[in-house]
């Protein structure tokens, strides 16, 4: 299957690969149509993330080109590193998390970095939003709050993913709030 690198994005324009692509584990949006519930529903373009785009050309299911030149999955993780920040933290999330056989998605607009599905969107709620953090960096009690009031109002669970970039391990912390 072929996919199209557009600065930040990756095109599958087309219809059928874009169906196949969605089918294998909800990968990228549809153009127009937010959260299919299938990907018999999809009639147009398939817009990957450049992370989605890395998993999938590492696990040999696309390839990209750009200017009808093919990139290898080392070019394309290069590219996300300098067109992305904190790409190689969000990277090493999304693949551990796609490897467990979850199903992750953008959760920007829920302030947080992914939003984890244990079936789909479109079929579930995202019971799970994720931060991505540095093992070295450093968050204050305001950030956390701010962090756990959005996951708090939209009744997901809050995950911080704390990534050690030397070993590629990364540990789980689960907030739950509790009414006292």
């Amino acid at each position: 299957m072929r996919g199209e690198l557009l600065k930040d994005k990756i095109i599958i324009k087309d219809v059928t690969e874009a169906r196949q692509i969605y089918k294998l584990g909800y990968y990228g949006k549809p153009m127009g149509l937010s959260k299919p519930k299938n990907a018999d529903e999809i009639n147009s373009e398939l817009i990957l993330s450049l992370i989605e785009g890395v998993y999938l050309s590492k696990k040999s299911l696309i390839k990209v080109y750009h200017n009808d030149e093919e990139l290898s999955t080392d070019r394309l993780y290069e590219i996300g590193i300098a067109q992305i920040p904190r790409f190689r933290i969000l990277y090493s999330i999304y693949e551990d998390l796609r490897e467990k056989g979850y199903v992750v998605r953008s959760g920007i607009k829920y302030g947080a970095d992914f939003a984890v599905y244990t079936i789909g969107p479109g079929i579930e709620h995202a019971p799970y939003l994720v931060i991505g953090l540095d093992e070295n960096s450093k968050i204050t009690s305001n950030e956390l709050l701010g962090f756990g009031r959005v996951s708090h109002s939209t009744r997901k669970e809050l995950l911080l993913a704390i990534v050690n970039l030397n070993t590629g391990k990364i540990k789980y912390i689960m907030f739950k709030w509790l009414k006292m």
